[in-house]
């Protein structure tokens, strides 16, 4: 027992440096593996980051984030973005993705894994990627939903985090959950499956529906060296039919900035923990593929956060 006791207090001391969650579209300096640090009950985590993108132009985007805990080993997260299209300027800004989404700790597997599951939301408020031009390629704009299955391997001060992450992508006029019927007095209801029918025209998992999506795998690995926690990260994604979707404006339809079927993505950063509740960190993200001008180049960012 006392075994189990001190890996789970080296898994949770080295993850602490994770508190933040980060909306699966957001193209920020931050790891790019979601956080598994889970907020307990009665508790509130706030966060505030700034970041300054470079596409073809340079803007700056503004990061809010809020997470507290439901039940134990739960928590419900609340994400938000600001666009300001002039970096020296704060008077022209464009709201930009926001998400809701629910984590869940499995707690520690066989002795030796940390395990969790985030359902992330991504709600539309920010330009329609669909139909507007490439001035914020970061943003989506219409609904998404992802799943993420996040894992952690500790080894001493070295943290291992992975994540396989499925994003269902919306055709254009359409919503994420198109076909997904819960009245259980119409026939089609029941035919379809309630939409889950991968066979049905009319469901939402209908195979050909499923061409948009997105499937990523991300790593990230955490030197602990409290005060200061540096961490590298690498996102490898890909569209299920590898192939470009285009919108209205006759421009590939980019995911989080980066390419419109495969891309690699790498950051790196460091944080430094004023106490085991309050950090301030600045990190580094770099798109290692990119085939068009107007997707990200880079982000540099700086964040602060505290538990309370």
């Amino acid at each position: 027992m006392l075994f189990k006791q001190e890996i789970i207090s080296a898994i949770i001391m080295a993850l602490f440096v994770f508190m933040v969650t980060i909306s699966s579209r957001q193209a920020t300096g931050r790891p790019l593996t979601p956080p598994m640090y889970t907020v307990d009950e009665g508790s509130i985590e706030g966060y505030s980051g700034i970041d300054v993108i470079q596409t073809k132009s340079t803007y700056s985007k503004e990061n809010m984030h809020v997470q507290t805990g439901i039940l134990p080993g739960s928590d419900i997260r609340f994400s938000a973005s600001l666009l300001q299209s002039n970096v020296h300027e704060l008077s022209n800004n464009t709201i930009g993705d926001c998400a809701i989404s629910i984590w869940h700790s499995f707690g520690l597997l066989c002795n030796i894994v940390a395990g969790g599951l985030l359902i992330e939301l991504g709600l539309p408020t920010a330009p329609d990627a669909y139909y507007n031009e490439k001035t914020f390629p970061t943003e989506l704009g219409f609904t998404t939903f992802s799943l993420h299955f996040v894992a952690a391997y500790n080894n001493h001060s070295m943290t291992l985090l992975f994540s396989g992450c499925y994003t269902f992508i919306p055709e254009p006029g359409e919503s994420v959950f198109e076909g997904l019927s819960f009245n259980v007095t119409r026939s089609s209801t029941w035919r379809s499956l309630f939409g889950l029918n991968p066979l049905r025209k009319d469901s939402m998992l209908y195979y050909r529906r499923l061409k948009d999506d997105i499937a990523s795998f991300s790593l990230t690995a955490v030197y602990e060296m409290f005060p200061v926690i540096p961490y590298l990260s690498f996102c490898l994604g890909d569209r299920i039919n590898n192939n470009p979707v285009y919108g209205e404006h006759g421009l590939p339809v980019l995911y989080k900035g980066y390419n419109d079927t495969l891309f690699l993505v790498t950051a790196l950063g460091v944080r430094y923990f004023f106490s085991e509740k309050t950090y301030i960190g600045t990190g580094l993200v770099y798109n290692v593929l990119r085939d068009y001008d107007y997707s990200l180049h880079y982000a540099v960012g700086i964040e602060a956060s505290s538990v309370w």
